[in-house]
């Protein structure tokens, strides 16, 4: 599924992305499978899962950057 980062604290390494539909799914830095760092702002895929606790993201791999960066060509 398709994302957005909406914030992510680096003291705590924990986040909130939000879907195309606006739902957000809760996520911990060890479920990113990227070795890039993660950031608000990122597009990536990522799989909803569920626990007692409620739906979170897994498996979030970045796809685009949000950051403004120089262009390489």
């Amino acid at each position: 599924m398709k994302g957005k980062v909406l914030k992510f604290d680096t003291d705590t390494r924990a986040g909130l992305i939000e879907d195309h539909r606006g739902a957000e799914f809760p996520f911990s830095e060890d479920q990113v499978a990227s070795s890039q760092d993660i950031r608000a702002g990122d597009e990536v895929n990522f799989r909803p899962k569920g626990s007692k606790k409620g739906p979170f993201a897994s498996q979030i791999v970045l796809v685009q950057s949000g950051r403004n960066s120089a262009a390489t060509g």
